[in-house]
C-alpha cells in the first residue's frame, strides 16, 4: 500500500506542476542583442546563355542636326533703277564639303507668299552665287532683256543648307530638295518657317 499511495503522490506532484507551469503568464520581452558579424561571400555563380539578338528597330526620323537655316534676310538690292543689282552674305557655313557635295536652297519671300530661287518673274530674274572664295552667298537681281528696272519683288531671302550626310533617305536614295516646297523642306527638318 505504501507503493501505491507513493505512487498516486508522484502523480499528484507531476500534475500539479504541470498545471502550475503552463498557466504561468510569459515575461517581457529582453534587449535586443548585438548584430553580429557578416559571413563571407558565397562564389560567384556561373554565367547563364546568352539569349537571342531581338529584332531590329525601327530606322528613326531623319535628323536635322547639320542642316543650317538663316533668319529671313531683308533685300539689300539697289534702290536706283538698274539692269543688275547685287548683295551678300558672309557665313562660315558656304564650305567646299558644302559647295561640293551638299544642297543649298535660297527662298524670296513678298510678304504673303514664299517662292523659291532662281526664279523669273515677267522680264526680272532672282538667284543666288556661291563663289569660290568661299564663306558667302550673292543674292543677285538682273532684267532677262538687260533693260532697267526697280527690283522690289521680294522683302527678304532665306537659304537653307543641307550637308550630303542629310540628302539620302533609310533607303540609300538620294531627295531631290529642289522638288518640295519651302514648306516641305522645312517640317521634313522641323524647321520652323
Amino acid at each position: 500500500m505504501k507503493t501505491s499511495l507513493f505512487i498516486k503522490t508522484t502523480i499528484i506532484i507531476l500534475l500539479a506542476s504541470l498545471f502550475i507551469g503552463c498557466s504561468a503568464e510569459d515575461g517581457e520581452q529582453g534587449p535586443t542583442g548585438p548584430q553580429g558579424a557578416q559571413g563571407e561571400q558565397g562564389p560567384q555563380g556561373a554565367q547563364g546563355e546568352q539569349g537571342p539578338t531581338g529584332p531590329q528597330g525601327e530606322p528613326g526620323e531623319d535628323g536635322n542636326a547639320n542642316v543650317i537655316a538663316s533668319e529671313w534676310i531683308p533685300e539689300q538690292f539697289s534702290n536706283n533703277i538698274v539692269s543688275y543689282t547685287q548683295f551678300y552674305i558672309e557665313d562660315e557655313a558656304f564650305t567646299s564639303d558644302i559647295l561640293n557635295s551638299g544642297t543649298v536652297l535660297v527662298y524670296g519671300r513678298d510678304g504673303a507668299s514664299v517662292v523659291p530661287i532662281p526664279v523669273v518673274f515677267n522680264n526680272q530674274t532672282y538667284y543666288f552665287v556661291l563663289p569660290e572664295t568661299l564663306g558667302e552667298i550673292i543674292f543677285v537681281a538682273r532684267s532677262v532683256d538687260n533693260s532697267t528696272t526697280a527690283f522690289t519683288i521680294f522683302t527678304d531671302f532665306r537659304y537653307v543648307i543641307i550637308p550630303a550626310s542629310n540628302t539620302t533617305t533609310k533607303n540609300g536614295q538620294t531627295i531631290n530638295f529642289n522638288k518640295m516646297t519651302y514648306y516641305e523642306v522645312m517640317d521634313h527638318f522641323g524647321l520652323s518657317y
